[in-house]
């Protein structure tokens, strides 16, 4: 509602404008009354009303000082002035004081509340497309956000930027980085049915969840990966405060059961003391991580513990999900979302899962490598590649088994070999996120018209998760969603601009904008000139 102030020294006209005026119905607010200037100024700067009424001849401050001091403290509020005096010295002060409205007295109760009405319509309006600018801007800060954010984890645990680097970017994103102790958490949250990066509710929501988690622990910082999962940075002063997390990590697992179908899966890093030593802790958490592939769902694995022998959260199960003889299973899962760096991690687990005496065994070393082999020559025909140009990199299988390799040269073979399928996997992937980006591009390109199209449902009709999508759009486009739907509105504003007699409100209709003044107003942002300008320009040139 819009809030009225009158400043009037005579009082049969002050209580005139008061009374015959029924505020409510016009949906303004009157919030008080001076007899002069001087009693109005601190009221007016309490209340902070919307618009001022107050005469211009008053005893102890007039209307044109009471309006200058105002304007300083004020600039936003609109002053209507009713003077007595058809003077041109006073309309120019008013006029070069911002004032909005000045009228002459006599004055009747319609053409005051014309005036009134006229200016609480302009305040109502600025205020709407106040309202608009600002969610679309959130919108646009949040992908930014995001995208920032993934930069920050990528340069923190690939040590890919300076210490300064980091610091200064994590200030952008009011992310403090400086204390005496770090540990890093992983999570995956997994919904049966779902594939793990496909549009998902669950994970919408569960996501918003965590991040409400992490607001109640100082110093935690969540990261969403996409497929690979979320990653939570815990940063403190206190080094009992990371080793004591066990109760946070209580409270993520019992958010996860929230959830219908929802499993879990954390692997967590120990404490380290340096920025430069995160790093460590993320790799700590990962190798702990890969054990999902192997381990039974729902557990939480801390790399500094034993991983035998205890029952519970915080150690690993050894009974793994492909059982003693073959961990194809696992294999396979892993080809088709384990990451790079978490190949070595998983083969460990793979050899650290069958037994060591098994391990010591040739002939079951043999069985294992080769099953191994050929569960990767399988999935690079499901890639529709071939095994050729990796065996000549890592060397033929045959030959490799047959000179009777240590368990060890046996672990370092596969390692190489299945880093490079998996390499070769995600070079695959990038040309499949050239196609969910292309997908996005038709559905936006015939779509932009729509009021309600947002990140969010263009992810959901190529069926990623908004992150993910955020991140591969930018990647691919090297600008943010947000940019890419504005710039497309603003070419097809421009082409209806010169192309038919439409006007501004209705082109602003016709490319998605149902606020045409918010349309006026990031057309003049991005054009650097208004729509009218840009017409006649077009016209000047025929």
């Amino acid at each position: 509602m819009v809030k009225l102030f009158l400043v009037e020294d005579e009082i049969v006209m002050r209580d005139g404008i008061k009374k015959h005026i029924d505020w409510e119905r016009e949906g303004i607010e009157f919030v008080g009354e001076a007899s002069d200037g001087e009693l109005a100024y601190p009221q007016i700067l309490n209340l902070k009303p919307d618009i001022l009424i107050t005469d211009i001849k008053m005893p102890f401050m007039d209307g044109l000082e009471l309006s200058e001091l105002l304007k300083k403290e004020l600039p936003e509020l609109c002053i209507i002035i009713l003077s007595g005096y058809d003077e041109f010295s006073y309309a120019q002060k008013a006029v070069s004081l911002g004032v909005t409205e000045y009228l002459l007295k006599p004055i009747s109760p319609a053409k005051l509340l014309e005036s009134i009405r006229k200016v609480a319509q302009r305040i109502e309006a600025e205020r709407t497309e106040s309202e608009r600018q600002s969610d679309w801007a959130k919108e646009e800060e949040k992908e930014k956000q995001l995208l920032m954010n993934m930069k920050l984890f990528n340069g923190v645990i690939m040590n890919s930027m300076s210490a300064s680097e980091i610091l200064e970017l994590a200030k952008k994103l009011s992310i403090n980085l400086t204390a005496g102790y770090y540990r890093m958490l992983l999570l995956q949250f997994s919904v049966s049915g779902e594939p793990g990066d496909s549009f998902s509710a669950k994970r919408n929501a569960f996501h918003q969840q965590l991040l409400e988690i992490a607001e109640r622990h100082p110093g935690w910082h969540v990261f969403d990966r996409g497929i690979d999962g979320f990653a939570i940075l815990m940063v403190s002063d206190s080094r009992e405060a990371l080793e004591g997390i066990q109760n946070a990590v209580d409270e993520i697992v019992r958010t996860v059961g929230e959830h219908k179908d929802a499993s879990y899966f954390i692997g967590i890093g120990s404490v380290v003391r340096r920025l430069s030593e995160i790093r460590e802790s993320y790799n700590e958490a990962s190798r702990a991580f890969s054990y999902r592939f192997l381990a039974k769902k729902d557990q939480v694995i801390y790399a500094d513990r034993e991983r035998t022998g205890h029952e519970g959260n915080g150690d690993l199960d050894v009974e793994m999900a492909a059982g003693s003889e073959s961990p194809q299973k696992a294999i396979e899962s892993f080809l088709k979302t384990g990451s790079f760096d978490e190949v070595g991690s998983f083969l460990e687990g793979v050899f650290h899962s069958v037994g060591e005496q098994n391990v010591q065994s040739l002939i079951f070393l043999n069985y294992l490598t080769m099953d191994i082999y050929f569960s990767m020559v399988r999935f690079l025909k499901e890639l529709g590649s071939g095994p050729e140009e990796i065996d000549r990199e890592c060397g033929n299988i045959n030959d490799f088994v047959g000179r009777g390799p240590s368990w060890i040269e046996v672990r370092d073979y596969l390692t190489d070999y299945m880093q490079r399928v998996i390499r070769l996997r995600d070079s695959g992937s990038a040309k499949k996120n050239s196609r969910v980006v292309h997908a996005a591009l038709e559905y936006i390109d015939s779509h932009y018209d729509k009021e309600d199209i947002t990140l969010n449902s263009v992810a959901s009709k190529v069926n990623i998760s908004p992150n993910h999508f955020s991140s591969i759009f930018s990647q691919e486009m090297g600008i943010t969603f947000i940019e890419y739907l504005i710039g497309k509105r603003m070419e097809k504003a421009k082409e209806l601009l010169m192309t038919t007699d439409l006007k501004s409100f209705e082109v602003a209709y016709r490319v998605g904008y149902k606020d045409p003044h918010y349309f006026s107003y990031t057309f003049k942002k991005t054009q650097g000139m208004t729509t009218k300008e840009f017409r006649a320009r077009g016209q000047d040139r025929t």
